[in-house]
């Protein structure tokens, strides 16, 4: 805790650090002030915090930062640090990384284990244990941050992890993203075959959107993945494209669709790509009917409902396609 590890140059390429233990920096165990961290290498390593006995609010030391493009963080170990890496370029590949941030305290504040900044990232997050912690995507380094022309929140892929998290309040999520000014999107976004686990809390979601700035503009999400994830302590077992099976018990010419909250990021029900029929359709006297309805999209107060309507009243039971993009 006396002194900061290694400084990079302030230009560069192809840093490597391999099978090294860096333990207990006071502030920083790799830091790139400049574009010496272009392409660098950081494979095997053991990263050791000197705050681990702090709680969570009270630790201030990072692992590592970044500052340019190409960066690959492989098959490393972080214990305890305010944050494991800050990545500020594009096309990096953080892989196979375990990096725990918690502490004793129960429902106690949790930070961001790796911060991605920049909206079109370009950066492949894949088998890595986040433990306790998030992944945390912003463009905060904006200087106008406010959506203008590009592609906005693009091209970023985070793809069989193990997200965990023991006593952390419910509010807390894995996936965060964090527009610091107002028109952002959704550009490309895939999130599959995670593993999201809460242990001693049921956590509201996985995914959200920091509104501290701004929100994330609903009506212009286009190509999100969100599929083939599992939920264990989670309320909102999000996906999509989003499947949903609903039963009509009262006989109605309108049947409401709710996605309750199951849309990525609180995203609206912009499109509706299938309904199927699940046995027969009835009138309220019984009769049955072979009919079939037309759809209206982004219905109720949130807009992340679909509703059905039909040509009479009906009963019976649908299962009903629908996405967050048109």
């Amino acid at each position: 805790g006396r002194s900061s590890a290694i400084r990079l140059a302030p230009s560069g390429s192809t840093f490597a650090v391999t099978n090294c233990f860096i333990s207990r920096p006071k502030d920083r165990g790799i830091s790139s002030h400049g574009t010496g961290c272009q392409g660098m290498l950081i494979d095997n390593c053991q990263f050791l915090s000197s705050e681990e006995s702090f709680i969570v609010p009270d630790r201030k030391s990072i692992a590592l930062n970044t500052t340019s493009n190409d960066v690959k963080i492989r098959h490393n170990r972080a214990v305890r640090f305010k944050h494991f890496a800050v990545i500020g370029g594009d096309n990096n590949m953080i892989l196979g990384n375990h990096f725990f941030q918690g502490d004793s305290i129960p429902q106690g504040v949790r930070t961001a284990g790796l911060i991605m900044i920049g909206t079109y990232n370009s950066s492949t997050i894949a088998e890595n244990y986040v433990d306790n912690c998030f992944v945390q995507w912003t463009n905060e380094r904006d200087t106008t941050p406010a959506y203008v022309s590009g592609y906005s929140f693009s091209a970023m892929s985070i793809t069989d992890n193990i997200f965990y998290s023991s006593e952390a309040p419910p509010w807390f999520s894995y996936i965060v993203i964090r527009p610091h000014g107002p028109g952002h999107f959704l550009n490309g976004l895939a999130v599959t075959g995670n593993k999201f686990r809460s242990n001693g809390t049921d956590l509201e979601r996985a995914d959200r959107v920091d509104t501290s700035f701004a929100d994330l503009d609903a009506d212009q999400h286009i190509n999100v993945t969100f599929s083939n994830n599992t939920y264990h302590g989670i309320d909102a077992k999000v996906e999509n494209p989003l499947r949903v099976r609903h039963s009509q018990n009262s006989a109605s010419q309108v049947w409401t669709i709710d996605s309750d909250g199951r849309l990525p990021f609180g995203s609206k029900a912009r499109s509706c790509d299938a309904v199927a029929v699940l046995g027969p359709l009835r009138t309220a006297l019984g009769s049955v009917r072979y009919s079939f309805p037309y759809a209206d999209v982004e219905q109720g107060s949130n807009g992340d409902a679909v509703q059905l309507r039909w040509a009479e009243s009906l009963s019976g039971d649908v299962s009903v396609q629908m996405r967050l993009e048109e």
